[in-house]
C-alpha cells in the first residue's frame, strides 16, 4: 500500500471517530415516544408507589412514635403525595388532627406525672406543648390551662439533699 493511500485512509478513519464521538452519544440519547410515555408511566406509578408507602408509614408513626417524629412522617407523605398528583388535604388534616390531639393527650399525662414528682421545669415543659398544640388545633380550653398552671405553680419544690 502506498504512503499516500495509507494518510487517506488514516485521515478517513479519524474523521469517521471523531463523527462517532459526535455523533453516537445524540443518537443513544433519542427516545421513541412510546418509550418516554412508558417511562412517564413508570415514573408516575412509582411516585404513587411512594405515597402510598409513605402514607401508611405516617398513620403508623402517628399511632406509635413521638411527636416530631410523627410530624416528619406526615411531612414526607404529604410531599410524596403532592409529586404523585394525589394528595388529600382533607386527608392531611384529618391526620394532623390525629397528631395534634395525642400530643394533648401525651402532655397532660405528663403534666400530672411531673405534678406527682414535683417535677417543676417538666411540668412547665409540658404545659407550654399542650398550650401550643391546643392552640393549633382549636382545641384550647383557656379554664383548664390555668387550671393546670396554678397546680403546676403549686408544686412544691424538692427538698435539696
Amino acid at each position: 500500500m502506498s504512503l499516500n493511500r495509507q494518510l487517506i485512509l488514516s485521515a478517513v478513519l479519524t474523521v469517521a471517530t471523531l463523527l462517532s464521538l459526535v455523533v453516537a452519544p445524540e443518537a443513544l440519547c433519542q427516545v421513541s415516544p412510546l418509550q418516554s410515555q412508558a417511562q412517564t408511566d413508570a415514573r408516575q406509578k412509582e411516585l404513587e408507589r411512594d405515597a402510598a408507602v409513605n402514607l401508611s408509614l405516617a398513620k403508623k408513626s402517628i399511632q406509635d412514635d413521638a411527636f416530631y417524629n410523627a410530624r416528619v412522617a406526615l411531612n414526607i407523605w404529604k410531599s410524596s403525595a403532592i409529586a404523585a398528583g394525589s394528595f388529600d388535604k382533607k386527608l392531611y388534616e384529618e391526620l394532623r388532627k390525629q397528631l395534634y390531639d395525642k400530643s394533648i393527650k401525651d402532655n397532660l399525662r405528663c403534666i400530672e406525672s411531673s405534678i406527682s414528682q414535683r417535677a417543676i421545669p417538666d411540668a412547665n415543659q409540658c404545659l407550654k406543648i399542650y398550650r401550643l398544640h391546643a392552640q393549633e388545633i382549636g382545641a384550647f380550653d383557656p379554664q383548664r390551662y390555668e387550671e393546670l398552671k396554678k397546680r403546676v405553680a403549686a408544686i412544691p419544690p424538692r427538698k435539696k439533699q
